[in-house]
């Protein structure tokens, strides 16, 4: 029987989209096909952790920087001609991977340039319909008409999620004849209950600046309140910091088992709307306060869309009131639990392979 060889190659803005690898790549490893990785950045080392064993290359990386001052989307365009010239390298340095180890099928999460001829292809993504903020609305059909192009090259297009649950609500709306939904992914996988150990656990991630200015703001109300936390850092490396908190545990980063069982431990997460951060808690069935990336229209909507269906409290960031959301959280239920992934994503892996 053949052994497929398949490269995973996840995009490197913060850790989400290698996360929610994760899971592909393990059903692939079960199924016997032979996988290498390929990444960049935090992404690209955090591969690396989680799978010792296999090959793992370099890609360029897109190389994203943030202001403090400009709006995100605004940002985002103003480094438009860098992100095409990665897409360009990484597309160059795919098809000599291909060339070199002979690949089956190529998964890209996100990587535009992740596609090589005669090799079959998968994009996953979430984002079909891009949100663009107030002021610019008028620009997403140029925006999305583009998105989708860029789509279409490859022979597929996975998208993690449920129908049946519809976390993404209209970012995922199917508009494309190559989609196929493959559940939700999520590194963890939901287990019998355990003893709580902490009132909150904070996990931290994203882009900086942003991602420094909210622990700060977050380390500043917890020393006022009288609850036992945890927070994670998320950064892989970075100068222990410590605290003279005494119901506070301060760490830069976990990996997956670890980080599951202090979300298990934990009554609330406090955390950033990014994807795969709400697939992780959907997963687990955790009650959340959701708080997104100042600027990230698609974090903004989804935080805001799961708060109005009664699930996670969410706040914007200049608003962010620990001691508030403690006394509204009751309000939510949290997310239900366990979800099909599994099965949409075997299939979707089988038909591809076949």
């Amino acid at each position: 029987m053949k052994t497929h060889r398949i490269l995973v190659a996840p995009l490197d803005w913060g850790l989400g989209h290698a996360t929610r690898c994760i899971p592909v790549i393990q059903l692939l490893l079960k199924k016997g096909c032979e996988v290498h990785v390929a990444s960049s950045g935090d992404a690209y080392r955090l591969l690396q952790l989680e799978f010792p064993q296999l090959k793992c290359f370099a890609l360029p990386s897109y190389n994203a920087s943030y202001s403090r001052r400009l709006p995100f989307m605004l940002k985002v365009f103003s480094q438009m001609p860098k992100f095409l010239l990665a897409i360009k390298k990484e597309n160059k340095v795919t098809a000599e991977l291909a060339e070199e180890h002979n690949y089956d099928l190529i998964i890209s999460d996100n990587r535009y340039g992740c596609f090589a001829a005669n090799v079959k292809s998968v994009f996953i993504c979430h984002q079909l319909n891009i949100i663009m903020p107030t002021g610019l609305k008028w620009f997403a059909p140029v925006v999305n008409y583009f998105n989708h192009r860029w789509i279409r090259i490859f022979d597929q297009c996975w998208i993690p999620d449920d129908p049946s649950i519809n976390l993404t609500g209209r970012l995922s709306v199917p508009t494309l004849p190559n989609c196929e939904w493959i559940g939700v992914l999520s590194r963890f996988k939901k287990r019998e209950a355990v003893n709580t150990e902490y009132q909150i656990a904070v996990v931290l991630s994203g882009p900086e600046p942003q991602r420094s200015v909210f622990e700060r703001k977050i380390l500043h109300q917890l020393s006022a309140i009288d609850v036992k936390s945890i927070l994670i850092r998320g950064k892989l490396d970075a100068n222990v910091i410590t605290t003279d908190n005494q119901n506070l545990i301060i760490i830069n980063y976990l990996q997956g088992a670890e980080l599951q069982s202090v979300i298990e431990k934990s009554e609330l997460v406090l955390c950033r709307s990014g994807y795969s951060s709400v697939m992780d808690l959907a997963e687990l069935g955790k009650k959340a306060l959701l708080v997104p990336t100042p600027g990230q229209t698609e974090q903004e909507y989804l935080g805001f869309q799961l708060m109005n269906n009664g699930l996670v409290l969410c706040q914007h960031q200049d608003e962010f009131n620990l001691e508030k959301a403690l006394r509204e959280i009751k309000d939510y239920t949290g997310f239900v639990g366990s979800t099909s992934q599994v099965n949409l994503l075997n299939k979707a892996i089988e038909g591809v392979l076949k």
